[in-house]
């Protein structure tokens, strides 16, 4: 529900009161459960985290390190477009900037820097990536371009969709890797 509002109205409109009266809970409820309106995202996005997990574990072992990269993207783009929105995303992206109270959307043990990370590695195991880049560098280049494509989405009134702004900056980093 304080999504919703924050979606609706923006972060910095929403007041702890108007969540509580939304919600039907107290306000002691709430400082019970977060310390901040901030800590609502940081729930939704442990949440979102728990999800890409899921999807990546379900990446059929077959399938090589890169083709699990690009279809893992796809799925990132798709579910923060279908379950976040565009609303949302801008308010996410716009709080994060000038929030300083989490660390945890740039927080590299974020289960979503692991999972690329450990997907760069296993490519640059099976030769798929030959760069002279670090497993580091690599995965810092594509969660930048990554963040990069979603603030360009939430900037634009475009009506194409995130996964397709994705495919050809993702395609064009993969293959300059190999």
């Amino acid at each position: 529900m304080s999504l919703e509002l924050f979606s609706e109205k923006g972060y910095d409109k929403v007041t702890v009161d108007e969540i509580v009266k939304k919600s039907g809970t107290s306000k002691g409820s709430f400082c019970q459960h977060f310390s901040a309106k901030s800590d609502i995202f940081l729930v939704r996005f442990t949440e979102v985290d728990d999800y890409y997990r899921e999807f990546f574990h379900s990446l059929p072992i077959y399938m090589n390190s890169t083709e699990k990269l690009f279809v893992f993207i796809r799925k990132l783009m798709c579910f923060l477009e279908e379950e976040m929105g565009k609303d949302l995303m801008k308010v996410i992206y716009s709080s994060a900037l000038d929030l300083k109270e989490h660390t945890y959307f740039s927080n590299s043990n974020r289960s979503l820097f692991q999972i690329i990370r450990s997907l760069i590695e296993d490519a640059k195991e099976q030769n798929s990536i030959g760069s002279d880049q670090s497993v580091n560098e690599i995965s810092t280049l594509i969660t930048q371009s990554l963040m990069g494509i979603i603030y360009h989405w939430g900037l634009n009134n475009s009506e194409k969709s995130l996964e397709s702004l994705s495919i050809p900056q993702t395609e064009t980093i993969i293959n300059g890797l190999k």
